[in-house]
């Protein structure tokens, strides 16, 4: 091999690295689990293990990434639960439990549509949002009542599980826009249009015609690119 060579493949390989290492502007999370939030404030991992994924595809899904997972130890095959987040082959997911357990205190009477230890994968990076797209339903909407969904009373377990599902099954397409704030550490949830409307005043953006203007996630998405520079 010649000097020449050596060099061109030499450079070549520092370019893609460099370029795997940018995928995601802002993105700084190291590689692992992250228990608590403390510990992803602190952007310092838990733990590292090895893992394995079990993905959850969604009708009419042609993403070539995975958007939603459960995680598990690949040498004991045990899932991954109540972790906070996981920095995951360059990619960051946040879990339902962390989203329910972490949300603004106005986004009220939320279950997940799957389960608690599902992982939805963040899409957006910004100084100010990280922004994901969780299935998340109001269990007032969905004919439960708060206790039941808290799993207290009525239906547990299994049947609370196929309840949940009923209302707003996993083929749902993609779910509900949901950010975590940096700066006040929590989540905020879209739950509907005039949920919606409340974000965009804060931005000092105009306000959605619900009823008569599309809401929908592409609007939503642009929104958090907009103010998230």
């Amino acid at each position: 091999m010649t000097k020449r060579t050596l060099f061109t493949l030499l450079t070549l390989l520092i370019s893609l690295t460099f370029s795997y290492g940018q995928e995601h502007d802002g993105f700084d999370y190291p590689e692992g689990l992250y228990q608590t939030k403390q510990d992803f404030i602190n952007k310092h991992p838990t733990e590292v293990k090895e893992l394995a994924v079990k993905e959850i595809e969604l009708a009419n899904d042609s993403a070539s990434i995975i958007e939603r997972c459960y995680f598990s130890d690949a040498k004991t095959n045990k899932r991954i639960k109540k972790v906070f987040a996981i920095s995951y082959n360059g990619d960051l997911y946040f879990s339902n439990w962390a989203i329910l357990k972490n949300k603004n205190e106005d986004d009220k009477s939320l279950s997940p549509a799957s389960s608690m230890n599902a992982f939805v994968l963040v899409t957006l990076y910004g100084s100010k949002y990280l922004y994901t797209e969780a299935g998340l339903i109001n269990h007032w909407q969905s004919g439960l009542s708060a206790g039941v969904s808290s799993g207290v009373g009525g239906l547990v377990g299994g049947a609370l599980g196929g309840a949940i599902d009923g209302s707003f099954p996993e083929t749902t397409e993609f779910g509900t826009g949901v950010v975590w704030d940096i700066e006040t550490k929590e989540f905020n949830v879209f739950r509907n249009c005039p949920d919606f409307n409340v974000f965009l005043e804060e931005h000092n953006i105009e306000k959605i015609d619900c009823g008569n203007e599309l809401f929908d996630l592409d609007r939503i998405r642009e929104v958090v690119k907009s103010v998230n520079n």
